[in-house]
């Protein structure tokens, strides 16, 4: 073999196997891995600025003043980035309502692998908009999380 070709055919190997984890299942299911905190925007949801990439939320739950989403999604070559997006258009009701998605950029990412990630959000945004817009410094809101079988509430 040529030093060339060589170098050549080791790159191509290093760029395959970047995109394959050393799970036995052939990288089809990476290990869950925890993402640090994410951002939280307050939007409206449904705006097509937001990367809308797919993922499905395997379970949410609200620790505190953090909502923990545990999501599984295609990918393993490149960084995702995520985002909750929360309306503050409050759905008048008791406890208030409002919207939410999380923002999933996979930025191109086009590997197989499944990986699993836990997503933690800090919800303080949140509860300061609802201060400031009822005037209040406890309250609840049910989250309406697109893709999450049940409303989280809420309460800070």
């Amino acid at each position: 073999m040529t030093l060339p070709f060589r170098s050549l055919a080791l790159l191509l190997a290093g760029a395959l196997a970047s995109c394959s984890s050393s799970a036995s299942d052939g990288g089809l299911n990476a290990p869950l891995a925890a993402a640090s905190a994410r951002s939280i925007v307050l939007a409206d949801p449904d705006d097509a600025r937001w990367p809308s990439d797919p993922l499905n939320i395997e379970s949410a739950q609200i620790k505190a003043d953090t909502l923990i989403a545990s999501v599984v999604h295609g990918g393993g070559c490149r960084d995702h980035e995520y985002q909750l997006v929360v309306s503050t258009m409050w759905m008048e009701s008791f406890p208030v309502q409002v919207p939410a998605r999380i923002s999933h950029d996979a930025n191109g990412d086009l590997c197989r692998a499944l990986l699993h990630r836990e997503l933690r959000f800090s919800l303080a945004p949140l509860a300061q908009a609802y201060r400031e817009a009822y005037r209040q410094t406890n309250g609840s809101i049910v989250i309406r999380l697109a893709g999450s079988a049940t409303g989280l509430v809420y309460t800070f």
